[in-house]
């Protein structure tokens, strides 16, 4: 089977994963408001918890998925997640409505692991192919975020229209859409889906040659030589999904400070949606372009200027133009993602397969605790001052987290810079070969991709779309 045909069957996967996923846990709130009567505090501990029970636990679902391989995690998520959308559907009180909202975050914590190292070892296998002609389209990452997105928008907008007065038919069916998607793992072929631990994979380096080493390794090399490392660059991107969930935490606290009906919160979130499936792709191929490591940068100083912009708008501009104001400001915020996020997840899933699905996990894991951490921040000043106030100290964390990424990168060492290899990243033509003196080290690892597969896209959590 080909990269191309692997792919198409991890992004079929994970297309079915958001129609399932999406189709309920956006309603939660309501549903439990509706069926439950919860309020407004036990909704927000319960929206909470499940986001804490996925993100939190991204990194055990990586560790899990190097040690058993993508096949069997996908499985056991895939079967969790079809147990948990039963218990919503049929739950006879409060208390086992929680515990099905909780086993959806478990499920994803999971089988987004898998399916991130999937799209990485497809993102690595292509980046190494002497034919670039396939790269032409979106990068796999980038792909895999905008059939995350496209099944979102599609199952939340068909949902819409029952929820939540029939939300325990939708669930069922929600649990039916999963229970289909474990058949279909289990259908797979191998080539699609390793079933091999990561240590003594195809795709993993050469003898002796340790996590440590992939995770320095340079962009479109097999040797250590940009010296990317994981963990600071995981904990700089964080910073991305911090400010994503500022959209959702300060942007309707902003509207109500002006005035504004919280429907209008509906035009901001679908400005998102709409600038994720028009400007991935190119944002994806402008990255190629630039470089993964200039993206990156560049991705984190948009965030902390959209920030601004959200500040400089509700201080300057009347009521009537805010709403707009913060559509432009969540485009923003979206291109901060589609940039940074496919990228630093490329460079963390390049060359050795060996523990690369716990590698890519460190990215949603540290936004997830990076964006609890802001939202409370700015909760705070909010609270003690206003809305306005909230938006410059969500832009101090990107603004902070740059020269890390610089560091992380090594984007100003020499070493560096003389080991670019402009050829390697044309979409035409095959790439320039590695320095004799690398020869030896051709198999060593090299940081890529979340998620091993070639797709594009969370939040997974990006987007929390992370299923």
């Amino acid at each position: 089977m080909t990269t191309g045909d692997s792919l198409r069957s991890v992004l079929t996967l994970q297309l079915v994963f958001m129609l399932g996923f999406s189709a309920v846990v956006p309603f939660v709130a309501a549903i439990g408001q509706h069926r439950f009567a919860l309020d407004a505090s036990a909704v927000g501990i319960l929206v909470g918890a499940r986001v804490l029970a996925q993100q939190g636990l991204f990194i055990v679902g990586g560790l899990l998925t190097d040690r058993f391989g993508p096949r069997a995690l996908l499985l056991a998520g895939c079967l969790l997640r079809a147990l948990a959308f039963g218990v919503i559907a049929w739950a006879p009180h409060a208390p086992a409505f929680v515990v099905g909202v909780v086993l959806v975050g478990l499920a994803g914590a999971l089988f987004s692991p898998a399916v991130d190292a999937l799209v990485g070892r497809i993102d690595a296998r292509r980046r190494r192919a002497a034919d670039h002609g396939i790269r032409r389209g979106p990068t796999p990452f980038a792909a895999l975020l905008m059939v995350s997105e496209l099944g979102g928008v599609i199952a939340a907008l068909g949902a819409a229209r029952v929820m939540p007065e029939h939300s325990s038919a939708v669930a069922a069916f929600s649990a039916v859409i999963f229970l289909g998607a474990a058949a279909a793992v289990l259908r797979l072929s191998s080539a699609a889906v390793e079933t091999q631990p990561g240590p003594r994979s195809r795709d993993s380096g050469a003898p002796g040659t340790s996590a440590r080493a992939s995770a320095r390794a340079p962009e479109g090399t097999s040797g250590p030589q940009l010296g990317v490392r994981v963990l600071p660059l995981a904990i700089a991107c964080s910073a991305l999904l911090a400010v994503y969930a500022q959209l959702f935490s300060t942007v309707p606290l902003a509207l109500a400070d002006h005035g504004l009906p919280p429907g209008h919160m509906g035009a901001v979130a679908a400005s998102l949606s709409a600038a994720t499936l028009v400007l991935q792709w190119p944002l994806s191929r402008a990255a190629e372009r630039i470089g993964r490591g200039t993206a990156v940068m560049l991705a984190l100083g948009l965030s902390a200027a959209a920030c601004l912009c959200a500040f400089a708008g509700q201080l300057l501009l009347p009521s009537g133009a805010l709403t707009g104001l913060l559509c432009g400001v969540a485009v923003l915020v979206g291109a901060s993602l589609m940039l940074g996020n496919p990228s630093a997840q490329s460079l963390i899933a390049e060359g050795s397969g060996r523990r690369r699905a716990t590698r890519l996990a460190l990215v949603p894991t540290a936004g997830g605790v990076a964006a609890f951490l802001s939202t409370t921040v700015t909760g705070v000043v909010s609270g003690s001052a206003n809305t306005s106030a909230a938006w410059p100290v969500a832009a101090v964390l990107p603004a902070v987290m740059m020269p890390l990424a610089w560091y992380a990168l090594g984007l100003g060492s020499r070493h560096h810079r003389r080991h670019r290899h402009p050829a390697q990243f044309s979409p035409s033509g095959p790439p320039a070969p590695p320095a004799p003196s690398l020869a030896a080290s051709a198999g060593a690892p090299n940081p890529h991709s979340p998620n091993a597969h070639p797709s594009t896209t969370h939040p997974s959590t990006t987007k929390e779309h992370t299923q």
